[in-house]
C-alpha cells in the first residue's frame, strides 16, 4: 500500500492492486526499465561486469479496466494515475495535473 501523503502528491492515484492488472493497448503487461528498451541488465565495461540501472521509461498509456492511465516512471520504479481527461500523451496529463497542483497551492 501507497503511503497516504503520495495520493496528496500525486492526483488520481492508482492502488497498487489495480495497478497489477493494468495492460498495454495490445493487452499484454507494460514493460519498463531495459526491458522495455531491450536492453540488457548487465552489462561488461573494461572486462567487468556491472548492473545497468533501469532508466526511467516504460510504456504509456496503460489500461485498467478499460480506463485510461499514465504512469511516471521515477527510480526504477513508477506509479500509475487515472487520466480522466483522457489527454493523448503523458506529457499533456502531467502538465495538466502540476497546473492545478499549482493552482490549489495559491
Amino acid at each position: 500500500m501507497y503511503p497516504s501523503y503520495l495520493a496528496i502528491e500525486y492526483p488520481f492515484l492508482v492502488c497498487q492492486q489495480c495497478d497489477s492488472v493494468a495492460v498495454i493497448e495490445t493487452g499484454e503487461k507494460p514493460e519498463h526499465g531495459n526491458k522495455y528498451l531491450d536492453q540488457d541488465s548487465v552489462i561488461e565495461k573494461d572486462g567487468k561486469k556491472m548492473i545497468r540501472m533501469d532508466p526511467d521509461v516504460g510504456d504509456n498509456p496503460v489500461y485498467i479496466d478499460g480506463e485510461k492511465c499514465w504512469r511516471l516512471y521515477k527510480f526504477g520504479g513508477w506509479i500509475t494515475q487515472r487520466d480522466p481527461f483522457d489527454y493523448d500523451t503523458a506529457d499533456e496529463f502531467f502538465s495538466r495535473i502540476s497546473e492545478e497542483r499549482v493552482a490549489d497551492d495559491h
